[in-house]
Parts: structure tokens; sequence; C-alpha cells
């Protein structure tokens, strides 16, 4: 796969010579969208996990996520690179994106939003006309993903992909969905770019699973999709478990962003 790498990025480099920094100096973002990004309470009854993750890291955590946006709207509104113009040498980017991604690019709901992607980690394109009148060639999930992790990767970040939280979606009540598209085309990258993958997505599902349906519902007051503050802590405390039980090359480095808070977490991998 080809991604196209922003201009000003193809400068920064980072030279093998530079100490590697100390986990209280590092930042950690997150990049995603409404199921992480913090709201004011006193304005809303819903919030995102991100809000309270910050107490389970050492590292500085910083929360970019952002309501009602895709990989590529991330992207193209300029969200992504205002991420990055804040990253240095050996922060994290952790991006977990998915829930604003389906749908039919230029068609349907898509219009005027502007962030449905291709299905699939492969190559194909679409061009279709955007909200501002102009032919924009879309891509496929796993191409956006692709592009950010190539972009992470020149400014001297560590890329880390994460599954998507799930939806309340069970089958006759007694059971929740427990696979996701997004989810499992950001393992495929994750595997073909030597990336650390959190398996958010399994680890969110077992708490939730655990609670069973009418407790589990409780913590969507408006949606299927959006978490009050109980429900963002319990997605909280599954994100910092699939950082714990996370495997393979980076995972351990990577687990030593996490506070004492966050590596007392209990869990079960």
């Amino acid at each position: 796969m080809r991604f196209p790498l922003f201009p000003f990025l193809a400068l920064a480099t980072l030279s093998a010579a530079d100490p590697t920094p100390k986990a209280e100096n590092i930042k950690v973002f997150l990049c995603s969208d409404s199921t992480a990004a913090s709201y004011n309470p006193r304005k809303t009854n819903i919030q995102g996990f991100g809000h309270y993750l910050g107490p389970f890291f050492t590292s500085t955590f910083v929360n970019r996520a952002r309501g009602g946006r895709s990989t590529r709207s991330f992207i193209n509104e300029g969200l992504w690179a205002e991420l990055l113009g804040l990253a240095s040498p050996g922060d994290y980017v952790i991006i977990e994106m998915g829930h604003n991604d389906n749908g039919t690019p230029g068609t349907g709901g898509d219009v005027g939003k502007d962030r449905a992607v291709l299905p699939g980690v492969g190559e194909e394109t679409v061009t279709v006309k955007n909200a501002k009148g102009e032919d924009e060639v879309v891509r496929t999930f796993g191409s956006y993903l692709g592009q950010m992790i190539k972009d992470s990767r020149a400014v001297g970040a560590v890329p880390v992909l994460s599954g998507m939280v799930p939806r309340m979606e069970w089958t006759n009540g007694t059971t929740l969905q427990k696979t996701w598209p997004f989810t499992e085309d950001s393992r495929k990258v994750s595997e073909s770019q030597n990336v650390v993958f959190l398996d958010h997505t399994a680890y969110s599902v077992a708490r939730f699973q655990g609670l069973g349906y009418t407790e589990a519902s409780k913590m969507f007051p408006s949606d299927q999709t959006h978490t009050n503050a109980v429900g963002a802590e319990l997605n909280a405390e599954s994100f910092v478990t699939s950082i714990l039980c996370a495997q393979g090359p980076g995972a351990a480095q990577f687990k030593e962003t996490l506070s004492e808070k966050g590596k007392a977490t209990g869990y079960d991998c």
C-alpha cells in the first residue's frame, strides 16, 4: 500500500543517537471520536472514556478525540496535523476509530459529512463530490490508518492501533456483538505495519457482557453508542486492560507509560 505523507512531516527525523525518553517525559495522544471525547457534564449526560484516562498514565495523556470524526474527516479537517504538531520524538499516538467510518462515501448519510470510507485494508478508491463541491479520492479504512502510522513515525512518534468500543447491539438480549469489521481491519493493519494493537473491543465487550443487557444498557442514556460517565469509566478501565494484555514488539515498552494506578488495574487477559 502507498500512503500519502504530509510534506512538512517528511522533514522530521529521529536520530538513532537520541536517548529513549523517560516515561514521565513522554506524551500519550489519543486520536478518536465521540466515544472517547471529553464532554462538559453540565451540558450533556454522555461522556467519552478518554475523559478518565489521565490518571492511568504516568506519562502526560492528551485527549484529542473529537465527536463525529472518522479517519478521513479527522485528517481532512486538519485535526490530525494539529495532533502531530504537538507530538515529539518518543511520544505515543493511539488511534481508535471506526464508529463514523461506515457508510457509502458521497451518498446517503455521508452527503455533507464527508466521513465515510471504503471498507477493508486494500488499495481501492472512489472519487466523490465532497461538501465543498470538490472531487475527493476516498480510500479504504486501512489506507487511512496506514497514512496515520506513516505520519506518526515521520515525526518520531510511536503509533498504536486500538479496536473501537462496542455498540449496544445484543442478540436476543443475551449476547453482545463481539466482533466489528473496523476492529478487525485495525488488527490487520497493525500486523502488516508492525504496530502494537490494543483489543479494546474484546475487553469492553467482556465487561458489558458480564453486567448483562439490563445493567449495561443503563450506561447508554441516549443511543446504542454513547456512554454516560459510569460507562465511560468502564471503557477507560477496559482500555487500560487492553494495554496490560497487549503482546508483541513494543507492547512491554508501551506499558511503562502507565502509572501505578494503571498497572494495578484488575484485569484478566
